[in-house]
């Protein structure tokens, strides 16, 4: 089975901790619930099979996926209270943060290090960790 992907915005967790200081925002819950597990991204999982109308080295807006960048579902999710009722969220294409993979750690508390970025640079080499 390949290691999990995930997003982790390093500005959000920021702004988060800010916002709710007793809280934990580096393992747990939090790289699953970055709403952005990288769909599609089998890193280590070979060859992406098909026709090249069906899979393409590049995504639906053209950009390349050397790494594949991902955001949080409308951006950090922080507001700050002088910008209420804003909901803080972001327009178009605003992912600028890789998809990271990474092994669980064997404590069991969620955490993942890193092995690297989720990248497509040949379909026939698949998706890979650099």
């Amino acid at each position: 089975m390949a290691n999990p992907t995930y997003t982790i915005d390093d500005a959000a967790i920021l702004a988060r901790i800010q916002e709710v200081t007793d809280a934990s925002f580096v393992n747990g819950a939090n790289n699953a619930g970055s709403c952005a597990p990288a769909i599609g991204v089998n890193v280590g999982g070979g060859a992406v099979v098909g026709t090249s109308e069906q899979f393409t080295l590049n995504d639906q807006f053209g950009a390349a996926r050397t790494p594949q960048n991902s955001m949080l579902i409308g951006g950090t999710g922080y507001v700050a209270r002088a910008a209420y009722p804003s909901s803080g969220g972001n327009e178009g294409i605003a992912g600028n943060v890789p998809v990271d993979t990474g092994p669980p750690s064997d404590s069991g508390d969620g955490t993942i290090v890193s092995d690297g970025a989720a990248t497509l640079t040949s379909l026939s080499g698949g998706w890979v960790a650099v």
